[in-house]
């Protein structure tokens, strides 16, 4: 009997669940940082910045509802969106972790250069060193992590008999 295309990609599957199991933490890693991206893009939202407008720019000293308010809110959004389409592509590419390794080294880079390097520039300028220094936490802990997912999924399995 002639296999079926079905039954090769079977086949490709049985002799993936070895590596299936190498790849389950970049799985998890895009699972999580994806969904975090998600979270933080819902608090990005034009009614919830407006929301928290005050407490989060006390020395502004600018009305939620002028211009230089609105600007902010438009950038804060404008951020919450990039966010949540790199969410949701991780999100969706977790299926398949090999395949979105490259947004895996873009988020990476992003972490280092927009989350850390950014803190660590705002902490220059005078911002609540608590704030910042949590979040160089969180960034660095994504990092890792993000690496320690990467190598695990290329460290080579022996099969088991």
């Amino acid at each position: 009997m002639a296999s079926s295309p079905r039954t090769d990609v079977s086949a490709d599957a049985d002799l993936a669940a070895g590596r299936d199991a190498s790849i389950r933490g970049l799985r998890r890693w895009m699972r999580i940082v994806g969904g975090c991206y998600v979270l933080l893009a819902l608090f990005n939202t034009p009614p919830v910045i407006t929301a928290r407008f005050e407490a989060q720019y006390p020395d502004l000293e600018v009305a939620v509802d002028s211009p230089a308010a609105g600007a902010l809110v438009d950038v804060w959004f404008m951020f919450g969106l990039e966010v949540v389409v790199i969410g949701a592509a991780l999100l969706f590419l977790a299926r398949d972790p090999l395949r979105g390794l490259p947004l895996v080294w873009v988020v990476l880079a992003l972490e280092v250069v927009r989350g850390i390097l950014d803190d660590v520039y705002l902490l220059a300028r005078g911002h609540d060193p608590v704030i910042y220094l949590g979040w160089i936490v969180i960034h660095l802990v994504i990092v890792v992590t993000g690496l320690l997912a990467i190598r695990a999924a290329h460290r080579p399995r022996i099969p088991a008999t």
